[in-house]
Order: structure tokens, then sequence, then C-alpha cells
């Protein structure tokens, strides 16, 4: 079964952060065992505590919050309980990506392991596919190093992430320049097209440019 990782799902995780940054506990995506008895049967995206505040955050995009009844339920119950607040964040329709279940942002080691990866595709002369699977790796950087900025990311495509970056410091202009370029050739041949001039060096420099972002 495949799930739709949508922007309210990434904009909940993005929320979660900024608040442990603000020295919130936060739990993503509570189980009904780690809610209390009066939220039972609802799902709220996060938990969040500070001292003797609790806050219930769902994000909910527009189509699926006027589907959603129960969302002002949800808010009338919490609306006299001292010291427990109820945020509702909407986010507009956008961009959605088709992942399996379970599906998650990748981690330095993961990212790691792929360099790996495309190095040996690049020993055995396989540059166009290692092309691909080094830009998975450097987009992936480029997202971890961008929300550890505490910066929200809540369109998914490559251009949005690379500029989104440039423009708060995460990579240079040189990287954002050098990495538009690449964009090119990934995007044709991940949609089907040989480009005619391609270099394998373009891989080799999509690695290196990952590797020094990671240090």
């Amino acid at each position: 079964m495949e799930a739709v990782i949508s922007r309210a799902r990434q904009r909940a995780h993005n929320i979660a952060e900024e608040y442990r940054n603000k020295g919130y506990e936060v739990i993503e995506e509570p189980s009904p065992k780690q809610l209390p008895k009066f939220l039972s049967g609802y799902r709220p995206d996060l938990l969040v505590r500070k001292g003797d505040e609790t806050i219930v955050t769902v994000v909910k995009s527009r189509s699926s919050l006027a589907k959603d009844s129960r969302i002002q339920q949800l808010a009338q119950l919490l609306q006299p309980m001292p010291h427990w607040n109820f945020e509702l964040v909407v986010v507009g329709e956008g961009e959605e990506i088709n992942t399996p279940e379970g599906a998650r942002p990748f981690e330095r080691d993961d990212i790691l392991r792929g360099v790996k990866t495309v190095e040996k595709l690049m020993a055995l002369g396989f540059s166009e596919p290692a092309l691909l699977l080094a830009w998975s790796a450097l987009e992936g950087t480029v997202r971890l190093l961008t929300e550890e900025e505490g910066i929200a990311l809540d369109r998914f495509s490559a251009l949005h992430i690379l500029k989104q970056a440039v423009i708060n410091g995460v990579i240079s202009r040189d990287d954002y320049n050098l990495l538009m370029h690449v964009l090119k050739y990934r995007n044709a041949l991940m949609h089907g097209f040989k480009p005619v001039d391609f270099d394998p060096n373009l891989v080799k420099d999509l690695l290196n440019t990952t590797k020094r972002l990671l240090t």
C-alpha cells in the first residue's frame, strides 16, 4: 500500500522541530497510549509540552479539513481546559510525493551509503545511473542541512529546495549554479531522455559537493 506524504505531514515535522528548538518536549503522531483519556479517539499530529503548558497541534490541508468534522469538536473540548491549547495549522494544496508506507527523509548514514554506492557505479562505468543516485544523496543532504537550520520546507521540488537553501545561506551561490546545471541532466535521465552531451565529471562534481556540505 502506498501512502501520500503531503505538505501537511512535512509542515507538522517542521513545526515539531521549531518547538524543540524552543525547549518544548514534542511527540509526533502520538499513539493512543501517549494521549490522555479525554483525547481518546482523536489523532492529533503533535503533542507539545513545556512546564504546565500542553499544546495539541493538528495540521491539515484545506481539502482534508473540510472533510473532518472532528476538528471543531477537538477545539471545543480543549477550550475550557486550563493549560491546554489547541493549534490548527492549515496548509494549501501543493506538490505531493507518492512513497511507500513508512518512508522517511535521509539521515547522514543513509547519504554516506549512497555516496559509496555511487563511487562503485562510477568505477564500473555506469555514470548515468550514478548521477541519479548522486542527486538523491545531494538533495537529501541539502534538505537535512536546511531543516537543521530550522528552515521550513513546505514543497518537495528540487528547484524549491535549492532556492530556499541558497536564499538562507545553506549553500553558496556557486553551489547553487552548479546544482542547477546538473539538475537539467538529472531531469532528462529521470524522465527517460538521453542527454547527448552528458559528462561523467558531473557525477564527480555532485559527489564532491555532497561530501563538502556534509562536513
